[in-house]
């Protein structure tokens, strides 16, 4: 899925229903017939690709895909996610390397090492699902970046520490572009790194922004997206969405009251601080969405209410706030998904509504008590499409309308692009099934 250069219309009720299945993909180069004539070599035929965008159906065949793409609990529901699917491409974060597989056969396209001892070699073993450890790579048109915790060995007298290691490849190739490791204060900030979350939170022209997380405290670092060198660093900011220039954050550094958050908002190339928003809040994190628009899923200080925030990118003005019913945690109002488009569906107290990314405005919600329809379980939400489960089985909805598109679709993918879905088989394995 390109974004960026590329430019996608919004996908209709009716043009989901109707789904074209367009070729894509090359030839491979035959044998000449005979050493020394003048005979031009034949070429087989490869049978392009399908692709549909959005698909609604796949094949009933998967292409098994590297395991550390994820892990699932015993219900097959995918708890941790290393991966991040572009167009036919996986690309899998592991705390030794960064690789790209192709998902319609399975194979390494390219892998890019990563230098360094994993922080915290043993938070995926064993038989319980860990949520903890990278989160799934950032992917641009030019550049695919990762992050990960390594444990630096010390020197002498000079203890080691626990360093954010980013590394980044072109996309296409696998080139290392660079490798940054940037030390994370110890103690404070989870100095061994058992534990910790890492990720890239954001890509742009000028900065790669990644961040580390232990227990209630972060750390940000924006590196040169060229060379990898450092721009800025901020102490208790986990980097959250980029609305154009303006990277927003969770913010735990407030001065009222230490045991408060709110976002804050800073240049991405410089990390002066623009504004704060969303405040007195005892927990929050920031939805990736629409630029027009920053989305806080917050909880209040006082009160305990958890609550959707629209905000605006260029001042923090509130610009409309959601009321949730109850919850816990830093998404205590609920999921919240991005189609990429121009829908954000969001679940809250077993409701699911679509909304408009750019202005918030309400599309539609179910359960419809007066057109007798239920709500399902979210999975993911891609162009236009909404894929769930209702009663366990497979669904996709327009996202748009919320209307039913398709009840025969045969898997709810964890990941869905034009080439294929993913899901997670019995076995609790990442599969990929090919659009059909």
């Amino acid at each position: 899925m390109r974004r960026g250069a590329v430019t996608v219309a919004w996908v209709t009720a009716a043009s989901l229903a109707a789904v074209t299945l367009a070729g894509c993909g090359g030839a491979t180069p035959g044998v000449p017939t005979e050493p020394g004539t003048d005979a031009q070599p034949t070429k087989a035929s490869v049978a392009p690709a399908k692709t549909a965008d959005p698909p609604l159906q796949f094949a009933t065949a998967g292409v098994t895909l590297p395991k550390a793409a994820l892990r699932a609990n015993l219900a097959g529901s995918a708890v941790s996610r290393f991966m991040t699917l572009r167009e036919r491409t996986a690309y899998i974060v592991a705390s030794d390397k960064l690789s790209a597989v192709d998902v319609l056969t399975g194979k390494e396209n390219w892998s890019v090492g990563i230098e360094g001892r994993p922080a915290d070699p043993y938070a995926q073993s064993g038989p319980f699902v860990n949520p903890v450890g990278p989160r799934p790579p950032a992917v641009t048109d030019k550049l695919a970046a990762a992050a990960v915790a390594t444990a630096e060995p010390g020197q002498g007298t000079t203890p080691g520490f626990t360093a954010l290691t980013v590394v980044a490849a072109d996309t296409a190739s696998g080139t290392k572009a660079w490798q940054a490791k940037v030390k994370v204060a110890t103690d404070t900030y989870g100095g061994g790194g058992q534990g910790s979350i890492t990720k890239v939170a954001a890509i742009s022209d000028k900065a790669v922004v990644a961040s580390y997380s232990h227990s209630d405290k972060s750390f940000t670092v924006a590196l040169d997206a060229a060379t990898g060198a450092t721009l800025w660093e901020r102490h208790d900011y986990e980097a959250g969405s980029l609305n154009g220039n303006v990277l927003v954050g969770k913010d735990s550094n407030v001065a009222e009251n230490k045991s408060m958050n709110q976002a804050t908002a800073v240049d991405v190339a410089t990390g002066a601080q623009l504004w704060v928003g969303a405040t007195r809040a005892s927990q929050l994190s920031v939805v990736p969405s629409d630029p027009a628009l920053v989305v806080v899923n917050r909880t209040d200080y006082g009160s305990g209410k958890p609550s959707l925030v629209f905000l605006d990118p260029a001042s923090g003005a509130a610009k409309g706030e959601l009321k949730g019913a109850g919850g816990f945690g830093s998404r205590a109002y609920g999921d919240c998904y991005h189609d990429q488009q121009s829908v954000l569906v969001c679940t809250n107290d077993g409701r699911v509504t679509g909304y408009d990314s750019k202005t918030a405005q309400q599309l539609w919600t179910l359960p419809d008590q007066a057109a007798n329809r239920i709500a399902p379980s979210v999975v993911t939400v891609w162009h236009g499409a909404l894929y769930g489960k209702v009663g366990g089985k497979p669904i996709v909805l327009d996202a748009k309308t919320g209307k039913d598109v398709s009840t025969t679709v045969e898997i709810a993918p964890v990941w869905v692009s034009q080439y294929a879905g993913i899901a997670v088989d019995s076995n609790g394995d990442p599969k990929a099934f090919p659009v059909k």
